[in-house]
Formats: structure tokens, C-alpha cells, sequence
């Protein structure tokens, strides 16, 4: 099947006129059966229609039972000479119920008994026409006396009503026709209706072709934007992931240039306080906390990627936010007063590095709010669907958050 892609329209053109000869094909011979059994069948009609009319004229039932006696000869040929007239008529017979020929135009076949199958005596009795036949293949052609063209042989059941006594007597007529003009008036119309399938099967054929053709096209204009359009998507993809790598790093600078400037204050503190030693102790110990909060920060971008790590560990929350106050303040945000607001103590199990994190954040996103109004901080016993827990609430004055960037408050970056 491999030549299928290759040539599609080729393929498409070979099955689709291959289709419509079929079509034709069978079309012409349904088309021919059907008008063979129709005409055949009308004949049939027409026959027993006449071959009763003149049976019930002329007939009586004893000229069924002494069909030798001149008189009934001559009622015989009365009543059914005038079908060898009927164009096409080659023979006629008149059987009694038992098969016996008791009239012909054959007077030589009268008296003769010519058995027959249980198939043809079924059909006979029923009045059923043969198909078209040939004569001479019959085990009785040379007993029957027929003509060795084509025929038609045609049955009609008769009954003659008695005299005297009541009943009916039986008998039938077999009537042959030539079927030759009738085969050839079959072949003119199955040739005119084949001609006639055969051109409607040839316009459906190119129009199909055009169709196909024209999809065939379409297909392909779509196939090539398709094509287009994943390029430039790949493109955009790219670009995306560069513009994120690039927020990335402005953040993670940006990360890592607020603690720096308060190590940077914390040192130069320190340096001028060099004669105190208690206060340049603490003043090392908040650069060690600075130091360990890069540290942290770093690991959590290395596992940024990595699946989401908590790490909770008890932690005094009033400490944690003073902490963190205290080491913005030393950041370079202490022109900016932040007020803290503690309604309460409370240890719970929480990763500081992540608190510490987001309310670093928090703190600086609102001064730049407000540079010149204060932030508020506090922290209380509050509850969250039902559930009671503590709320650390990070506050300022500023204008808040457009539509277009509250969108895009948990991207990251």
C-alpha cells in the first residue's frame, strides 16, 4: 500500500472509474432481468385473459373429454385457431388434467401423453410463463414438433363447467412464441439504458475527478499553512522560553540585590563600629542570616524545576515576620517605616525559608506601591473556610493592581 500517498489522485481516478463500470454493469443486467420478467409476465396476462374468454365461449366439458369426435375439433380450432395469428405463435397445445395432448395445430401430437416434472407440472397449473429457452436442449424436442428458435412457452389453466352433474372439468393450454423480437427489443433497451447509465456514470465521474482535484488542492494549501504556522509556533515557543529565562534572571538578580545591599549596609555598620564588639556580634549575625537566606534562595531555584519541596519545621511567626522586617529595613527599605502588629503568640509547623520568601516580597512589592505612605504588617487568629488558623496580613496605601497584571499574579516571574 505504499503507493497510496504517492499518487492519490491517480489512485482516486483508477478505483472511482473502476466503481462506475461495476455500476454500469450491474445496473444493465438488473435493467434487463427486470424488463425480460415484465414483458414476459405482461404477455402472460394478456394470454390468459384471451385463452379464457375463449374457452368459456366455445368450450363445453364434453369436448374436453371427446376431443377425437369431429365436433369438438372443430370447437377446438373455433376457439384457439385464432392464436396462431397472434404474432410470434408457433404452437399450440390443449392438455387434459391427466397431460394428454387432446388439441393441437400439430394434429400428429393429439392423443400423445408427454409427462413432465413435478416443477412443470406446479408451474403449468399455476399458469407460469418459462423464461426464454432454447427447444432443442429439451429431452422432448423431437416429440413436441417445435421450431428450434428461442421461445417463450406460456401456460393457462382452463375450466369448463359441466352440462350436467355440477363440477368443473380441467384442462390446459401451452402456447409457444418466438422470442427473437422480443430478445432484440431487450438488447435495444438494455444497449439504450447502459448507454444512458454509462453517461451519467461519466459525468459522475468527473465531477467527482474536479472535487477530488479541487479538495485534493484545498488539502494541500492547508497541509503547507499547517506547516507554516508550526514553524512560526516553534518560534514563538522558543521566544517565550527565552523571555522567561530572561525574567528569570532579572528576578533571581533581583532576588539576590536586596539581601547584598543589606549585607553591604550591615558591613559598612559594622566597619564603623569595629570598637564595639557586642554590636558588631550582632551585626555578623544578621549577615549570617542574610547569607543563609541567598543560600536557601539559591537552593529553591536549583530545584525549581523538581517537584515542590515543604519543609516544615516549628517556627515562633511573630519572630519570623520581625525578622524579616528588620532585614528589609537593612535591604535598603528603611525609608519606609513598616508597622507590625502581633495580636497574639503562636508557633505552628511552617518552612521559614518559604514564609520568610514570600513576606520579603510581599513587604517590598507594597513600599514600591507607596514609597512615600507606610506598610502595615500584622498578624492574627483568623479563619479560612470554616477552618480557624492565623493570618498574616501585609498592607499599603498604593493604587492597587490593574485588570491586565492581576492576571498575571501567579505567574512566575
Amino acid at each position: 500500500m505504499k503507493w497510496l500517498p504517492s499518487n492519490p489522485r491517480g489512485v482516486f481516478a483508477a478505483v472511482s472509474l473502476v466503481l462506475i463500470v461495476i455500476m454500469i454493469i450491474a445496473v444493465g443486467w438488473g435493467q434487463a432481468v427486470f424488463f425480460r420478467n415484465a414483458v414476459i409476465e405482461r404477455e402472460a396476462v394478456i394470454m390468459h385473459d384471451m385463452v379464457t374468454a375463449l374457452a368459456n365461449e366455445y368450450l363445453v366439458d364434453e369436448d374436453m373429454t371427446h376431443y377425437a369426435e369431429p365436433a369438438a375439433r372443430r370447437k377446438f380450432v373455433a376457439a384457439f385457431g385464432v392464436l396462431a395469428d397472434v404474432t410470434g405463435v408457433t404452437r399450440l397445445k390443449v392438455y387434459d388434467s391427466k397431460g394428454t395432448v387432446i388439441w393441437s395445430d400439430a394434429p400428429e401430437l393429439v392423443g400423445r401423453y408427454q409427462p413432465r416434472t413435478v416443477e412443470d407440472l406446479a408451474r403449468m397449473h399455476a399458469g407460469l410463463p418459462s423464461d426464454i429457452f432454447d427447444p432443442t436442449t429439451r429431452q422432448s424436442f423431437e416429440t413436441d414438433n417445435l421450431p428450434s428458435t428461442p421461445l417463450i412457452e406460456f401456460y393457462v389453466p382452463i375450466k369448463v363447467k359441466k352440462t350436467s352433474g355440477g363440477g368443473e372439468v380441467g384442462g390446459i393450454v401451452a402456447i409457444y412464441r418466438e422470442a427473437g423480437s422480443l430478445s432484440a427489443a431487450l438488447r435495444q433497451g438494455t444497449l439504450l439504458l447502459s448507454a444512458i447509465t454509462a453517461i451519467g456514470g461519466l459525468v459522475l465521474f468527473f465531477a467527482l475527478s474536479r472535487l477530488f482535484r479541487s479538495v485534493y488542492h484545498r488539502q494541500r494549501e492547508a497541509e503547507s499553512k499547517f506547516a507554516h504556522l508550526s514553524s512560526q509556533h516553534k518560534r514563538i515557543v522558543q521566544m517565550e522560553k527565552l523571555s522567561a529565562v530572561g525574567n528569570m534572571i532579572a528576578e533571581i538578580a533581583h532576588q539576590f540585590n536586596n539581601p547584598l545591599v543589606g549585607v553591604l549596609n550591615l558591613t559598612q555598620l559594622a566597619e564603623r563600629e569595629a570598637d564595639k564588639p557586642e554590636r558588631v556580634r550582632e551585626l555578623l549575625g544578621d549577615i549570617s542570616k542574610a547569607g543563609h537566606h541567598c543560600r536557601d534562595f539559591v537552593q529553591r531555584m536549583l530545584d525549581f524545576t523538581r517537584p515542590a519541596r515543604y519543609e516544615p519545621q516549628p517556627t515562633d511567626l511573630g519572630l519570623l515576620v520581625q525578622d524579616t522586617i528588620t532585614f528589609h529595613a537593612m535591604s535598603g527599605g528603611d525609608s519606609t517605616p513598616v508597622n507590625f502588629t502581633a495580636r497574639g503568640e503562636v508557633t505552628l509547623a511552617v518552612d521559614p525559608v518559604l514564609m520568610r520568601h514570600a513576606l520579603f516580597n510581599l513587604i517590598h512589592n507594597a513600599v514600591q506601591a507607596d514609597p512615600q505612605g507606610a506598610v502595615d504588617v500584622s498578624l492574627e487568629a483568623d479563619t479560612y473556610e470554616g477552618q480557624p488558623g492565623w493570618a498574616i496580613t501585609v498592607g499599603d496605601r498604593g493604587p492597587g493592581l490593574p485588570p491586565e497584571v492581576m492576571k498575571h499574579l501567579l505567574t512566575p516571574f
